[in-house]
């Protein structure tokens, strides 16, 4: 799943959760000011940018107004861009040297700017410790901060389940442990001749292909980082994985690939049309079953853990803000990123644009889990959560892992000759980014 699409979702979910509110009213939390506290009377105009997803825009802007209230002296000039064309823009307004002094960024990308010299460092003092280091992650570089997430981008840990079907067959719900998930599987499996009609147990997406391998490493303890920053999938941890994984395909027959790669139907879609009984999945998927397929009768459920182990698992930085190194006015800037990150706004735009919070203390808020209670299963598992790391050029990333995914499930490789292939060839992305 694209971060492109997922960018709209959130905008659903504010209308099924009665947390709309008017761009240009009130904002929620507290209106304390962050960083430097207090206002000055020399006048500043900050331009910052974001991507142009509507929810995103009105908590953007409910933000502003907020900070506008304890710093009348200051000016945020907001702009936002069509998500493709963001990228664009961000890219070629730091390689021109005339960059917004503060933009909204994936975190996955932070890593490259800060890198090279593009971004300005942050003291987030006590702030630091408030963020789940998974979030915080990619925000880092050579130990320095670079910027504040709003969001802990998870998309494991957690999949889309009709009990109705497990009801139905007698089976146990949820499963509580890998084994179970898998017997589940194979009885919730339903054939029409020698092809799948229900998956019992769909993973078959990039995101899901990907983030499931990896989590099933470091759940044995295993890592799949050398300490000069390459990939390692020769290991025992990595076989034992990838080799647990395709086994849903080839062996349990669980799913197929009939779907797998074809942007147009993703697994959660065939989920929505009752054509799987699980499929692992992000949380920003549950928007999509109440609106695009209006129904509300599935649950949103724990992945057990593949050992006995907690279920530990990689997971790349959200959204947050940064602040250029060219801008003129560094400290204005950075006061108002720091703000935006104090737990009363954080909270009050995680709830706008349905996001899982990168702050600790939000996550902690009962009043958030009673506003959004689809989101129990992710925030239960967050404490689990590691950075996965500086994976460069994401998109390559995913599609290597998963075009070899398939050449193993289709027998064209073996797993030990998939893993290597798999090894080379993310290693040398990583050095041609050198």
């Amino acid at each position: 799943m694209g971060m492109k699409l997922k960018m709209a979702l959130p905008f659903l979910l504010v209308f099924i959760l009665g947390l709309t509110a008017c761009s240009d009213g009130g904002a929620g939390g507290s209106n304390g000011s962050g960083g430097s506290g207090g206002s000055s009377s020399k006048k500043v105009t900050l331009t910052w940018w974001s991507q142009d997803s509507p929810s995103f825009v009105d908590a953007n802007k409910q933000l502003i107004e907020a900070y506008k209230k304890v710093h009348p002296e200051i000016t945020i000039n907001y702009q936002t861009f069509p998500y493709d064309a963001f990228i664009q823009k961000l890219q070629a307004s730091y390689a021109s040297g005339n960059p917004p002094d503060i933009a909204q960024m994936f975190g996955t990308w932070v890593w490259e700017y800060a890198k090279n010299g593009k971004l300005e460092p942050l003291d987030l003092g006590t702030l630091k410790d408030d963020l789940y280091p998974a979030a915080i992650g990619g925000y880092t570089y050579n130990n320095q901060v670079y910027g504040i997430p709003h969001e802990f981008n998870i998309e494991n840990d957690g999949m889309l389940a009709w009990k109705d079907m497990f009801d139905k067959k007698g089976i146990a719900y949820p499963p509580k442990t890998w084994n179970d998930m898998i017997e589940a599987a194979q009885k919730l499996t339903v054939y029409d001749g020698n092809k799948i009609k229900v998956r019992g147990l769909d993973i078959t997406s990039n995101d899901s292909v990907n983030f499931t391998f990896l989590a099933m490493i470091l759940q044995q303890g295993g890592k799949y980082w050398t300490e000069d920053n390459h990939v390692n999938f020769q290991t025992p941890e990595a076989v034992k994985a990838m080799t647990a994984l395709t086994d849903l395909i080839t062996k349990y027959k669980v799913s197929d690939l009939s779907t797998f790669g074809n942007t147009d139907e993703e697994p959660y879609m065939i989920f929505f049309k009752n054509g799987s009984a699980m499929t692992t999945a992000g949380p920003w998927t549950i928007a999509e079953g109440k609106t695009t397929f209006g129904t509300d009768g599935f649950d949103y459920i724990p992945v057990p853990s593949f050992t006995s182990g907690p279920p530990v698992f990689a997971a790349e930085s959200g959204w947050g803000e940064v602040v250029s190194a060219a801008s003129k006015n560094k400290e204005a800037a950075k006061d108002f990123v720091t703000f935006a990150a104090q737990p009363d706004q954080a909270k009050a735009w995680n709830l706008r644009t349905f996001t899982v919070p990168a702050n600790k203390k939000v996550a902690a808020d009962a009043d958030f889990l009673q506003q959004v209670p689809l989101m129990k299963t992710s925030l239960d598992v967050l404490q689990y959560g590691q950075w996965v790391g500086p994976v460069i050029d994401r998109d390559y990333w995913w599609k290597v892992v998963s075009d070899h995914f398939q050449a193993i499930c289709e027998g064209k490789v073996t797993v030990e000759e998939g893993l290597k292939q798999i090894q080379d060839n993310i290693n040398q992305m990583i050095d041609s980014h050198k």
